[in-house]
């Protein structure tokens, strides 16, 4: 893939969701190295990642959280943003995260928060603008007063997306066009950043069937039109903004504090601290949870297409979305979509569904997602004829007849294990999990 992606026209930037830096963790040093490879393979100019965290030091939250945005907080970002250039060959820029919590009177606001974080680490700033205007859509900062804090000339690279309403809020959805609105500000930002290297439209794959490629190459076309107006003026001076405060006042939670009240929170656990009953009045609490079980059934769905269609098949889909629901009660979320998938199958043994020919296709599947990842050759015995089932499966139905007994088996390469790469999930399950 990489090899792929550097013979393709254009610069490659690398854009990663391994090694945020809103947290106290630090990434793992495996990860680091993968993403120093990356970086120098691509030759790209620069690297970004997310102001935000998702892992506390006991647990992950399977989704970015927003940093705690005070004193303390951008001391524990400056040295997570000094570490990781540290161990990168190219220049970090820090991605402006969604936060759909209220604001709160001990915390700086949005906007002078990451200009502390970005002038005090010396770095370059991905300015992600659907995320800073779903954020003022859902009653955070004004946008127009974000933008006036902030170092425009520290701004290498913009993000633009489209989003949705959910139960009251504005998801930063990456679903379809940019807003009209959003865009009018950008016309009028573009020409006064001087940094400006990249322009960036984000949707993901699976919103594609349902809005038109027509619509993401109207959206590179208005892209085009913005990347034209790079130039035409100056950023003015910016006025210093006095800093609110030099230290947080006495008794302020810390970092530390923060990241395990909501991170328990959101995952569905007792946060059992005053920071956490704070926060846990916080109707945004309940939907980074719900996002947070949107993300983790698309991991599932994503590494184990089959084991999922054979379960909304043979039970229906609310049946496999109650097992989702007891499975995400009983089990923290996972860093990565693999380990996610081998903790769901553990739960499935235990559950014991009784449906026929679950435990074998499930096997099968663990077995493609650990060949894809180590490139071993694996074969898979069956003591049934296995092609007729796993082509009903991939095709979104069950078998017209019950699998010939047999003994029989699949060798699996890392070229393209059983030839299953490529299965897209059928509108059933679309429908379904409507934010893979």
């Amino acid at each position: 893939m990489l090899e792929h992606l550097l013979g393709l026209p254009g610069r490659k930037l690398v854009h990663s969701v391994g090694t945020p830096v809103g947290g106290t963790v630090r990434p793992d040093p495996a990860q680091l190295t993968l993403l120093g490879e990356t970086i120098e393979y691509l030759q790209a100019p620069w690297a970004s990642d997310h102001l935000s965290f998702n892992q506390t030091p006991e647990f992950a939250t399977g989704f970015f959280l927003p940093p705690r945005q005070t004193v303390a907080g951008v001391e524990t970002v400056t040295t997570s943003i000094r570490d990781l250039q540290d161990a990168l060959p190219a220049p970090i820029a820090v991605e402006t995260g969604v936060n759909y919590l209220r604001p709160r009177a001990d915390e700086l606001p949005d906007g002078e928060f990451v200009t502390r974080v970005v002038e005090t680490a010396d770095c370059g700033l991905l300015l992600d603008l659907h995320n800073v205007f779903s954020n003022a859509l859902n009653g955070r900062q004004p946008l127009s007063e974000f933008l006036e804090q902030l170092p425009l000339e520290r701004v290498w690279e913009i993000h633009l997306a489209g989003g949705m309403e959910l139960d009251g809020f504005w998801l930063d959805a990456h679903s379809g066009a940019i807003p009209d609105p959003l865009y009018l500000v950008c016309e009028d930002l573009v020409p006064r950043l001087p940094s400006l290297g990249a322009i960036v439209f984000e949707i993901f794959p699976s919103f594609v069937p349902e809005v038109g490629l027509e619509l993401v190459e109207e959206q590179l076309e208005r892209l085009r039109a913005l990347w034209a107006l790079r130039g035409e003026s100056h950023p003015p001076e910016r006025a210093r903004t006095a800093l609110r405060l030099a230290v947080d006042p006495p008794g302020t939670a810390s970092p530390e504090l923060w990241e395990r009240a909501l991170g328990k929170l959101v995952t569905g656990q007792p946060a059992g601290d005053p920071c956490g009953e704070q926060l846990s009045e916080d109707p945004g609490v309940r939907i980074v949870e719900g996002l947070i079980h949107e993300f983790r059934a698309s991991l599932i769905v994503g590494v184990l297409r089959l084991t999922s269609r054979l379960i909304m098949l043979a039970l229906g889909p609310e049946a496999f979305r109650t097992i989702l629901a007891d499975y995400w009660s009983k089990v923290a979320p996972q860093m990565y979509g693999s380990l996610e998938a081998d903790a769901f199958a553990e739960y499935l043994a235990r559950i014991d569904l009784r449906i026929p020919h679950l435990a074998k296709v499930l096997e099968f599947e663990q077995a493609v997602a650990a060949t894809l990842a180590d490139d071993r050759t694996r074969i898979v015995h069956f003591d049934f004829e296995p092609i007729p089932l796993l082509r009903a499966l991939a095709e979104g139905r069950l078998p017209e007849a019950p699998p010939d007994p047999g003994d029989f088996e699949i060798e699996l390469t890392a070229d393209d294990p059983a030839g299953v790469g490529g299965l897209e999930l059928d509108e059933e399950m679309q429908e379904a999990f409507p934010f893979h």
